[in-house]
């Protein structure tokens, strides 16, 4: 039987990528998409307990000699680079 393999790497080709696996009745299909792992998921409405983990989140790493990952958490999501 198998199962379908779907690979996106790049944004614009999301749409045609899910539509083809939709398309796909008759047998599993498995979706791999490839995303930014600093990029920060922003929803609508931002409760204050989520921005005060998060801050604590970024003081922490800061405190424990992770500069790097916060500058990269930075760059991508303010996009300073």
């Amino acid at each position: 039987m198998g199962t379908k393999g779907i690979r996106i790497e790049e944004p614009g080709d999301l749409r045609d990528a899910l539509a083809d696996a939709l398309a796909h009745k008759d047998r599993p299909v498995v979706v791999d998409a490839v995303v930014d792992p600093f990029a920060l998921a922003m929803p609508s409405r931002v409760p204050f307990h989520t921005i005060k983990g998060f801050t604590l989140s970024m003081a922490k790493q800061v405190l424990n000699g992770r500069m790097d990952s916060v500058i990269r958490t930075m760059e991508r999501n303010v996009r300073l680079v």
